[in-house]
Order: structure tokens, then sequence, then C-alpha cells
């Protein structure tokens, strides 16, 4: 295969210098690709912090629903992520297309799938918590203690689907800031400092209150997200009109 690309018969061969690397290409790939990097590289910082407070409020069986919760919270992602890669080649090649109904359209068909998604899994949690905890322990104590803790943290679980669609999309319109502005102000802005505040806040029960910060932050961060996709979206239709 290798001789034949580099060889006379190939209408586009391998050529050395096409093979290195382009600071006019690699740079803005490096840049979209900085949002879903953030995402994942901050879930083992953001869990080591989680752990560490509910090891001191709440002691093992508090770190052991931790583990599940997040579990839980990961297996719901993977298809609303799903959603978002998959309609990003469409939204990427209607934008560079100029055809800015088709990028609306395919918008708002991405967020209405993924809110129908997290609804139905957020209503499924809130309904069968033991069920999902009983999936990872058989510990009696362990999954009714989970089954508290998982309604807490997946509380807001129902806006995963604004958050997610605006922040494919924002890569989709190659607007690679704003995306990495959001990633970082869920989980860093706003998620961090909530993990140690809200035992402070809500002292009666203070590894309970630690599973809270979730939720706040998420709601805090669906809010900002909505606002600065709505501000950026329609600038970016406007470029194409």
């Amino acid at each position: 295969m290798l001789c034949f690309l580099c060889g006379k018969k190939a209408t586009l061969r391998l050529k050395k210098e096409n093979l290195l690397p382009n600071p006019r290409f690699v740079l803005p790939s490096i840049s979209l690709g900085t949002a879903p990097f953030i995402m994942q590289a901050s879930e083992s910082f953001i869990i080591v912090c989680f752990n560490s407070s509910l090891l001191k409020y709440g002691g093992d069986i508090a770190v052991g629903a931790m583990t599940i919760c997040t579990s839980v919270l990961n297996f719901a992602l993977m298809p609303l992520q799903g959603l978002g890669q998959g309609a990003q080649p469409i939204s990427s090649y209607n934008f560079g297309a100029k055809n800015a109904d088709r990028v609306k359209k395919t918008f708002f068909l991405l967020l209405k799938s993924s809110l129908m998604y997290s609804s139905l899994i957020w209503s499924a949690v809130m309904l069968f918590p033991k069920a999902f905890a009983a999936i990872f322990t058989s510990n009696a104590e362990l999954v009714s203690y989970t089954a508290h803790a998982l309604r807490i943290y997946c509380g807001a679980m129902i806006l995963f689907g604004i958050q997610m669609a605006c922040q494919f999309t924002f890569i989709s319109l190659g607007n690679a800031l704003s995306s990495v502005v959001v990633a970082v102000m869920r989980k860093f802005v706003l998620l961090l400092p909530f993990i140690y505040l809200m035992p402070h806040v809500l002292s009666a029960n203070k590894a309970i209150a630690v599973y809270t910060a979730e939720p706040c932050a998420d709601v805090l961060a669906v809010t900002f997200t909505a606002i600065l996709f709505a501000v950026e979206f329609k600038k970016a239709i406007k470029k194409i009109r």
C-alpha cells in the first residue's frame, strides 16, 4: 500500500514535504480539541477532590457511593457525547458551505434529541436509584446510601442535553475559545469551589452536602453556557448569511 501511494500510478502521491506538520493546520486542530481534552482530563482531578472531602465527612461508604455515582453519570453522558459527535460533521460542513438554515436545523435537532435522552435517563435515575446502585454492588447498606446520594448527585442531569448540545456545536462552528470557556467554567470555576463550600453551607449532613456540589454547579454552568451560546450562535449565523 505504501509503495503504491508513493508510486507513479497513484493520483495523489505521498510526498515528504506534505508529511511535515504545518502550524497553519495543526494549531487550529489543537485548539478545537482542547475543550474535549479539558472535559476528560479534569474528571480525574475532580474525583480526587470529591473523594478526599467525602472520606473526611462520610468515610469509606461515602467514597464507595461516589464511585458508583460517577460511573452512572459517565454512563449517562456517553450517548450524549455520541449524539454531539454525530452532529458535528453535519454542522461543520453546512457552516463551511454558508448554509445557515441547515446549521440551525442541525443544532435544534441535536438539542431536542439530547434533551429527550437526558430527560429519560434522569427520570430513570430518580425513580429507580437502587436499581442503578445494585448494578455495581450487592452490599445492602451501600446500595441504600448510594440511592439517596445518586438522586442528589444526578439532580441536574436533565439539563445535560443543553450543555452537551451547545458545547459540541461550539466546536462544530470553530469557536474553540467559547468551548474551552464553558468546559473550564463547569469543572474548575464552579464545581471545584462548591465541593469544599457546600459542607459549610449545609452542615447538617456534610457528606451529603458534598454531593450537592454537582447539581449546584451544573445548574449554573448550563445557564452560563446557554446564554453564551445564544450570543455566539447568533453572531456565527450572521457571518454566513
